[in-house]
């Protein structure tokens, strides 16, 4: 079995990371759905995963949260092959 073929577990554990911190460090978007009362946060990105409500009720939406895994490990699979590519320009020019 090729080893690039199949998917490393450290990215998915590190996209899986990322989808859980990002959005705490960037911070939440304000209600932009006149529908969601009483809403305080929309947490996610770039899709909704969790809604937090005032009344320290929240909404977790699983297939945000599972597309979001999906993304972010594509991204960083995509940064790691350019990053590949890089090293090897500056390899072969040097």
């Amino acid at each position: 079995m090729d080893n690039d073929k199949k998917p490393n577990l450290w990215i998915i554990f590190l996209s899986i990371i990322l989808v859980i911190c990002l959005p705490f460090i960037i911070g939440k978007r304000e209600n932009y759905n006149d529908n969601l009362e009483n809403l305080i946060g929309i947490y996610g990105f770039p899709f909704d995963w969790l809604h937090i409500y005032a009344n320290k009720g929240f909404s977790f939406l699983g297939m945000g949260f599972i597309v979001n895994i999906i993304f972010f490990y594509f991204v960083i699979k995509s940064l790691i092959w350019i990053f590949k590519k890089i090293i090897g320009y500056v390899r072969f020019f040097s």
